[in-house]
């Protein structure tokens, strides 16, 4: 069998955060790090992790997001004086980091740096766009304009673009997943009923308040891992709160905080149906988590979820649709083969399509597009 020529290695700028803060794009960086040497990229990551703080549904631009800002962009300059690279790939979810993101691209562009903006959002971004007074909403064009690719999580937001910017170069590629195999200690207290479980910020735009609802209509138990965070609704923020508390009243609701990867890997063996009522997503690596562990899914068709989440894994509802929702779930609690069904088909196909090797592999394809020839004189 020929053996094949090892790949010339490709020098990336990774601009992006790393826990803590704990969220879905730090674990993206962690993932995509990881897998990085396998295939010959030499990375040189600059840290955007915002100062550790509740989370919030405000996307705004605060003083210490702003004190952060100007660090980053300090080492940006710096590493860019001293360091040649083949890509920039800068990732964001744009919002009020998107002042940022243009002065990143503009110094990459000015060093002759091929750039790829790796937006991890989607659904919330159209309408935020579309409602942008009209001199933002150019700042915000010409922002996306200066990339070279743009990198998106779902079809929906890839089908937006494209005729937002119909001459732009637009990719799809998907978020990836760790695949855990080594059981830990349990977790979770004795089980009572089957379990549900919700992943993620307690917040409504994750749909938390609905789900609650929908529980007190199941017999089953909820399980929730995540941090608590300050939603932009204050009547939402009170209906998911009194959901929450009538249903810790009946004994049904274990309530975990924030948990590690490895910790939150156990708990997915500890359930029987994954749930994730999202108001508003990219595509959210829980999900994937929840997949490739074996879990069947009840998810809203948000963002990159309907991409991923076909009837042969799971079940789709609509959003804060509660009666819908708790019939879903009652399904799945009701019929263990079912369960057992959609929950092996699931995990083959996320075994399949989203490990770190299968989608850093892509990057890799895409870097090598970009790439600018070296000069003959030039030093790899």
């Amino acid at each position: 069998m020929p053996i094949r020529p090892p790949k010339s290695p490709l020098r990336v700028l990774l601009w992006a955060p790393r826990p803590p803060p704990p969220g879905g794009v730090g674990y993206w960086t962690e993932r995509y790090l990881n897998a990085a040497p396998e295939h010959d990229l030499a990375v040189t990551l600059l840290n955007t992790a915002p100062p550790p703080g509740r989370f919030d549904e405000k996307s705004v631009l605060r003083l210490d997001r702003s004190l952060s800002a100007v660090r980053a962009l300090g080492r940006l300059v710096r590493t860019l004086a001293t360091q040649r690279f083949d890509v920039a790939h800068v990732t964001t979810t744009l919002f009020w980091a998107t002042p940022r993101e243009a002065l990143v691209l503009k110094l990459c562009r000015s060093h002759k740096i091929p750039t790829v903006l790796h937006i991890h959002a989607s659904s919330q971004l159209p309408p935020w766009r579309d409602a942008l007074p009209p001199l933002r909403r150019k700042l915000l064009d010409a922002t996306l304009q200066q990339a070279d690719v743009l990198a998106v999580l779902s079809r929906e937001f890839e089908t937006y673009l494209r005729a937002a910017f119909p001459t732009k170069t637009i990719v799809r590629i998907p978020n990836m997943l760790d695949l855990q195999t080594e059981a830990q200690p349990n977790v979770l207290p004795p089980r009572k009923l089957p379990r549900v479980l919700f992943v993620g910020m307690r917040t409504p735009m994750k749909g938390l308040g609905e789900l609650a609802e929908a529980m007190l209509m199941v017999d089953a138990e909820l399980v929730v891992v995540g941090p608590p965070g300050t939603g932009l609704d204050a009547a939402a923020e009170a209906r998911m709160d009194d959901a929450m508390a009538k249903l810790r009243a009946t004994g049904r609701l274990v309530e975990t905080g924030q948990l590690s990867p490895q910790v939150c890997a156990q708990v997915y063996r500890e359930v029987d149906v994954f749930c994730l009522p999202t108001h508003r997503e990219g595509l959210p690596n829980v999900l994937l988590e929840a997949m490739a562990a074996g879990l069947p899914v009840v998810a809203t068709p948000i963002g990159g979820i309907p991409d991923v989440l076909t009837p042969d894994f799971g079940i789709l509802v609509p959003v804060d649709a509660v009666p819908e929702l708790a019939s879903a779930l009652q399904k799945l609690i009701a019929d263990g083969d079912l369960r057992n069904q959609l929950g092996r088909a699931g995990q083959a196909f996320a075994r399949d399509h989203f490990t770190p090797r299968a989608v850093v592999s892509r990057w890799r394809r895409l870097y090598e597009t970009l790439k600018v020839p070296t000069s003959p004189g030039e030093n790899a």
